[in-house]
């Protein structure tokens, strides 16, 4: 009874979960982001996948933004 009541609290704790760094892609250029395109050029970089981002200045110009675990 003991023991369970020592290993509760830890089954109440939040799991670890990894942190998500993204950059800008170095070989993706286009300025209309396809996002296959966009995902293909990442993991060819070694990153997980990519993502197409719009621009917060220019809204008619997207980004290839590569997303890997830190």
């Amino acid at each position: 009874m003991c023991l369970l009541l020592l290993i509760m609290p830890l089954l109440l704790l939040p799991g670890s979960q990894g942190m998500t760094c993204r950059e800008l892609s170095k070989t993706y250029t286009s300025p209309n982001c396809a996002a296959e395109r966009c995902m293909e050029h990442c993991q060819t970089e070694g990153n997980d996948n990519g993502v197409c981002e719009g621009s917060y200045f220019d809204p008619y110009k997207a980004f290839c933004f590569c997303n890997n675990r830190c």
